[in-house]
This record gives C-alpha cells, structure tokens and sequence, in this order.
C-alpha cells in the first residue's frame, strides 16, 4: 500500500499531500465515535505494539518519485496523517527530518489525536514537525470516554491536556488544537453546558496559535452520530472568542483553504483515487478538485471502481453521496 497519497484537499491547509506512517488497517489508540475511517481495527496503548510499521527508506523513496514526476509547486503542505494514528510509529522523528530535508520550505504537519503526548520521546519527535495539529473535543472524562472511546492503558484526558500544555512550552512551530463538535441521538453533546465549558477551558489552559472549531461532516462514523450546524459552530466560535482573536480561530464553514488550491498535474487517476478515498470519504466534486479534473472523468473512475469491486457509496445525513473503499 502506497504510503505518500494525495494531494487531497483540506480546509485547514489547502492541496495537501499525504505521507500515512499505518501499514494495513486502522490501528489507533482511541477508537472515536465520529472517525471517517469507521471503527478501529487494532486498538493499541503504544508504539511498542506495533508488529510492523512503515519505515524511513519507503517514505524517501515514494517522496522522492513523487518529487521527480509531480514536483512540489502544487501543493500547500505536507501532512503526516492516514490510516491511525502516526504518532505510533516510533520512527516518526527520523521520517520527519528526512521528509523535510526533501520537501524544503513547504511545511510539514502532523494531525494527531494527542493521546502519546505524555511521552516524553513522543514529543520529542513532534518537535521536528513546524505544525502540530492535536486533537482535543473533551475537557472531562465523561466526555472524553463517550466521545474517543480512549484504548486500554491510555491516560486520563486531564494527563493528556497537561502533556499537550507541557509540549507548547517546549515547541517552537506552530501548535493547533481541533476540536470536534457534535450531538448524538441519545441525548449527549459537547456543545453545551458543563461539557462546553471544560471543553472551552481547556483549550484556554493549553492556549495554542490556532483552535479548529470543527464537526463529523464526513461519513464513516457511528450511526448515532449528529453533525453540528454551521449556526452553531459559530456560535461555539463566540464562546472561543472571549480568549482567542478572530485570526487564531479556524471555523469550519468559515475558514476555507480549499478555494485557494491551484490545479495540479495527476497521472493515474484510478490509482490517485483509490488511494485517497482509502484514507478519507469524498464527493465526486472534492475528488474532482483534488485531481484538477472535470467531474464527468471521476464518476468514470469511481465507476470503473465500484464496479471491480472495489469502492462503494454512502450517504452522509446531509444527503449527500460520498465514496470510499468497499471493506
């Protein structure tokens, strides 16, 4: 399975190319009720569980034939995130530097889930990244064990909103904190009362650069999952506002980097596919986007796939059709 994939669109950051650091299925050590990558397969507390992970030469030399076919010129950054969670990888920083000796000034970012932030070589290894995006959507433990349904052995969210202040005060990039916003149909929500306020609280105490105000717009989570209105999310953005200037809060809806992406040059789009909705649902026109090609040419390959077999569609609640792998 290849490990660089993309660029994808993103609208945090714009043409985003992705290095995924998982071999085979979702290994991680939450398993999140919201995760576009449905349920965790592997469930592990540490590095030390995994029986194999990619390593820095297969990294540099997919990086390398990317860089010599595509080159670098249409893509915003580069970002650590797959298939679980990439902090797992106990070569992360050897990676990181080779990956940003290759891709020079482009930025190189990390989406992690913050869990292994109470390790001290894990952040010792996240230092090597100049964005550090960590994921933070409860401020109490019964929050937290509703919402990223955390893997045996890992710390309690209190420890981990500690690990993550202690790392700001070592870091010197750029630390981001995303918090996802949402309801269930069984009466929970962090997007008010008690669970809002710690929420809030939280992101105060770890004060990042950035805080992410997001929700599951993607399908591929649990059933029961809600998405937040744009309303409310703004609304959540007021909250946030009491502490954080409007230049350091990125509202979904709001904030877009997607419109800014230039158009890029793909060779293979049946192979660019598969590789992307591998790692992320997408609509017609968000694959459309990302290949810079007119959307009747990706219903041919999303198609041409299905009907090998190999991708399916699902309706998000909105409505909307979105294809990923079929598993």
């Amino acid at each position: 399975m290849p490990v660089v994939y993309g660029p994808v669109l993103s609208w945090r950051f714009g043409r985003s190319l992705g290095i995924d650091l998982i071999i085979g299925e979702k290994t991680c050590t939450f398993n999140c009720i919201y995760c576009q990558l449905g349920r965790t397969a592997q469930c592990v507390s540490g590095p030390e569980e995994l029986k194999e992970y990619v390593r820095e030469n297969e990294v540099e030399e997919e990086l390398r034939k990317y860089i010599a076919e595509e080159g670098l010129n249409y893509i915003d950054v580069v970002t650590f995130s797959g298939t679980g969670e990439p902090t797992l990888n106990p070569k992360l920083g050897t990676i990181a530097r080779k990956v940003k000796e290759l891709v020079g000034d482009k930025p190189i970012v990390i989406l992690t889930n913050s869990s292994l932030f109470y390790r001290r070589d894990v952040r010792k290894a996240l230092l090597n990244f100049d964005i550090v995006v960590t994921k933070l959507d409860a401020g109490d433990e019964k929050a937290y064990r509703i919402i990223n349904r955390p893997c045996r052995g890992k710390p309690s969210i209190k420890t981990i909103i500690e690990s993550i202040a202690e790392f700001k005060s070592e870091y010197r990039g750029k630390l981001m904190v995303q918090s996802m916003f949402l309801h269930t149909n069984f009466g929970f929500t962090n997007c008010r009362g008690k669970h809002l306020a710690q929420l809030v609280e939280a992101i105060v105490k770890i004060d990042p650069d950035i805080v992410q105000v997001d929700t599951p717009y993607r399908p591929g989570g649990e059933k029961f999952v809600i998405p937040v209105s744009l309303k409310e999310l703004r609304e959540i953005g007021e909250s946030l506002g009491k502490y954080f200037s409007k230049d350091r809060m990125w509202i979904f809806g709001i904030h877009d980097k997607r419109k800014l992406a230039a158009s890029v040059r793909i060779g293979d789009y049946k192979e660019r596919v598969s590789e992307i909705i591998k790692r992320r649902p997408c609509r017609l026109q968000d694959l459309a986007d990302m290949l810079g090609v007119d959307i009747e040419t990706v219903q041919k390959v999303v198609e041409e796939l299905i009907g090998e077999g190999k991708a399916c569609r699902i309706k998000a609640q909105s409505g909307e059709t979105y294809y990923t792998v079929k598993t």
